[in-house]
This record gives C-alpha cells, structure tokens and sequence, in this order.
C-alpha cells in the first residue's frame, strides 16, 4: 500500500527509522511540489522517496506522489484568488489524506491530533493571460503559483511564507507584492493598501520586525525578471493597493516567480549605497558667471528659445534654432568655462523649453520640464563646473523663457520681472560636510555636502514610463526621502 498506517508493524518501524536521515537529512528532496501540468494541484513526495510522517501518534509512510487538488480537496468553501493555502496530511480513521485550508492551525473536520501541516502554497490573484516568453504564461487566477510553494524542508527562514515566492537565481524567498502595514504588522498580501512615504530608516526597521531586509541590488534585478519594461502601471497613478495590475500595453505586471508590480507601480528602496553630489550654494562666484541679459517686452528677446535636448547617449544638450546665423554658438562663462549651444532647426521638437527664475538661488536659475521628473546637467569645457538645469514640472510659473540672441548681440536674453540682468553662476558648488538628524531621533548621518548619501531605489514609479523595469535604478534620493511613489519590497534567506 502506497501511504500506510505503521503504528503497530515493527518492519514498517525499521524501514522507516532507515529512511529518515535520507529524506529529512537530504536538502534537495522536496516534500510538496508543483504538479506536471495542473496549475489547480501540487504534488505531495513527487520525487518517490520513502518519507516517514507522525500525525499526533499515528505513524505513515509516504512512498509514492500524491496529487493534492487546490479545488477538490480543500477543506472547505471554495478556492480564492490571491490567498495562502496550507497543505494539510491527515489521519482518517488510520488512512493517510491530504487537504488544503486557509485555516494555519488544522484543516475543517480534522484536529491538531489528526492533522499536521506540511506545507502550503499562494494562489495567483489575477490571470496572467498570454506572454511571450514568461514562465507563467497562460496561468489562471486562483491557480497555483509555483514559486510560491514550500514544505517543512523549502520554506523561508523568517517563519512565515505568506506571501511569498522563491527565487532560485537568488537564493531566496522574496516578498509577492509591495509591503502594506508597518512594525509587526507588515504584510506581503494581495489587496493591501501599500506602504509609502516612509524614509529608507523605518522601511528596514518595518522588514527586520517580521525576520526579513530590503533587497538588494542584484536581487531585484534576479527576482523582478520577466515584469514589464519600459512601461508603467495603466492610468498611470498610485495603485493605492496591491496586486492584480496591468502595464499601459494592457500586460500584466508580473514577474516570472510572480512577484506582483516590481516594475512601473512604485519605487522600492533597496539596501545599496550610493552617492550624490550637490551644491549648496557656498562656493564663490568668482570668474564662474554668465550675464542673462534683460530685453523690455516690447520689443523682447531677440533670437529664438533655448531647449534641452538628449542625444543618442543620453546625454543632455543645449540648442536653439539659430535663424540669423546657423553655426553652433559658444557661451563662455567668467574667462574660460565653456559649453556649446547647437544649431537645431526643431529644437522645438523633442526639447524641453528652458526658463531663468530671477529669484532662485544659485545655481537653481535655469528650469524645465525634464523628462522623468529629474534635475540633470549639461557638460562644460570645465568637468568640474557642469550647468545645472532644475526641474519643474511648470517651469513658466517661476520662471522666463531664455531666447538666444544670435544676431548682433550674440548672447542670453530674457524679460526681466525686475528689469534687471539676471546671472547663471557655475562655481556655486560645494562639498561641505556636516551633520543630518534622522528621523525618530536615533542618530545623525556625517554625510558631505546637502544629500551627500544615497540609498537605490528600483523598478520605477507609476509615472516614470520608459524608464521602468528589472534594472530601472535611480541614485539620486537620500535615505530621509520620503514619496507617496517610493515603496518596500522584503526577502528572506530559506531556512
């Protein structure tokens, strides 16, 4: 008999007690696994393995696969989409049964003493429809997520698989979707409401109180494999709640262990270190400055517009359509500092309109409408002294279009609010050191100049478009920031 009763037969005793350090003391031989073909089943002893299991006081022995249907067997009720399900084996009236239950103590009909739990599973919270390509093309809601389940022996080391999904590339088990909760109640849980506008700080301290940590690096990259690239979630908004989403493609937002909205949902930090240089505005100005000269209204700027446009290398670039003379224009800043303005008929076209506000401070003059919402600069002659261009999502409010005069003049011209020439200073630099007070009074960061510390975030906000994906990193937020678009994922070593 495949699954046996042996509570009374002595040679059933030996055959087990010489089987128990094979199977239990063997890492690789899995207890309960994904069926061959069923994504509504798993299969308890696929490998075939002599497997000695004590139910309250009654001992089997499991020696053959066994089928477990998520549908058929459960103990009760019927199967939900995006839940936990424990795998139960269980003693009827000496005969070996297996059943699955949301319930984490015992399954409907059975007791502590006729049941123990071996392992569990998490169902897939909306269909997958067709990818080329992915590992879980074509799987349905409420099916089972292969990834996700684990046994006595394949289980998370933070205790708790709920939620949960292995990855084999890694070596870990990693959080299905975006943290919800905080402190001990953090919940990896198809519905939750996300977790946001919390510092790098609290969301560690949210991971460590239930035994995980932040990914890392390498880890998202390894885990969020198979989510969409280049795109963000439809609609293009806060998902305020986990699971289930869909891309702008109409694809779903899922990777191939099924890890839900890695990618285009929200940010998550990750435990990387970098850095960022910025000014604080200390510097002297000296031999660093260039005049933005004031034209009344009336008859206003000469030439035409300033943009910023990107070249093939990403790489962003001065230019304007030179109408009188159509040779690229240098500007020179101080005495020597340089940086090129290229002729660009359509400068118009693809390029980002760049305005002066007269009442910023250095070097925080020059807005526009930068794509992905990021600051950026413009190489010099000088790599020391690069143009900062700031963004603003509305740069005409603070700010006043910047013409290029290039025909007698040959220089910035703009219509002053105060009638009065403006400046754009490339020396405002600084890298000063000095104290940040972090959040909860736990301390403070010795940290160079204004955000002189940076942690990595990952996969790209609801916004951020071609810029999401598996390898999506920004490097330009201090671990203080806080963001309705920046969130948490955790991960757990196995045990």
């Amino acid at each position: 008999m495949a699954n046996r009763s042996a509570t009374k037969d002595v040679s059933d005793n030996i055959i087990a007690a010489a089987v128990l350090g094979s199977f239990w003391g063997e890492k690789t031989q899995r207890l309960v696994e994904a069926h061959a073909s069923d994504h509504t089943k798993v299969t308890v002893n696929k490998g075939g393995y002599y497997i000695p299991l004590l139910i309250g006081d009654a001992f089997f022995l499991i020696d053959t696969a066994t089928h477990v249907s998520s549908v058929d067997d459960i103990d009760t009720g019927a199967v939900e989409a995006g839940k936990d399900y424990f795998v139960y084996a269980c003693n009827s009236s000496g005969t070996l049964v297996f059943k699955t239950s949301l319930a984490a103590t015992y399954p409907a009909g059975f007791a502590a003493d006729t049941s123990r739990k071996i392992g569990g599973f998490h169902t897939l919270c909306a269909s997958v429809g067709t990818i080329s390509g992915h590992t879980l093309t074509g799987y349905l809601e409420k099916e089972v997520l292969p990834a996700s389940i684990w046994d006595l022996k394949h289980r998370a080391k933070c205790g708790n698989n709920a939620g949960m999904a292995y990855c084999s590339a890694s070596h870990l088990w990693v959080d299905i979707y975006l943290a919800s909760g905080t402190g001990a109640s953090t919940l990896s849980v198809n519905g939750g409401t996300i977790s946001d506008t919390r510092d790098w700080n609290r969301f560690v301290d949210d991971g460590g109180a239930v035994g995980k940590k932040l990914l890392d690096d390498t880890e998202f990259q390894l885990c969020s494999e198979g989510s969409n690239m280049q795109t963000n979630i439809v609609g293009s908004a806060d998902p305020v709640t986990t699971g289930g989403h869909s891309d702008t493609a109409g694809r779903r937002m899922i990777s191939n262990i099924g890890l839900e909205d890695c990618c285009g949902a929200l940010n998550q930090w990750l435990r990387d270190q970098s850095y960022r240089w910025d000014s604080d505005g200390t510097m002297a100005a000296a031999s660093k400055t260039l005049t933005v000269y004031h034209v009344d209204a009336s008859p206003g700027p000469g030439g035409n517009p300033i943009y910023v446009k990107y070249g093939a290398s990403g790489r962003p670039y001065l230019c304007c359509n030179m109408a009188n003379d159509t040779a690229d224009k240098w500007l020179t800043f101080g005495s020597a500092v340089t940086i090129l303005v290229k002729h660009d008929a359509s400068a118009d076209s693809g390029g980002y309109q760049v305005y002066f506000d007269e009442d910023a401070t250095q070097p925080s003059r020059l807005l526009a409408a930068l794509p992905g919402g990021k600051t950026d600069y413009i190489e010099t002659s000088d790599p020391n002294y690069p143009l900062k261009i700031t963004y603003n999502a509305t740069p005409a409010t603070p700010g006043v279009a910047i013409s290029y005069d290039d025909g007698t003049d040959e220089r910035l011209e703009f219509t002053s609010p105060t009638s009065a020439n403006g400046a754009i200073d490339l020396a405002a630099y600084s890298l000063t050191w000095g104290y940040q007070a972090l959040t909860g009074s736990k301390g403070k960061l010795y940290k160079q100049s204004t955000y002189g510390d940076v942690k990595l975030l990952a996969g790209g906000a609801w916004s951020r478009g071609t810029s999401c994906g598996p390898r999506s990193r920004d490097a330009g937020y201090y671990r203080w920031f806080t963001s309705a678009a920046l969130g948490g994922r955790f991960r757990s070593e196995p045990l």
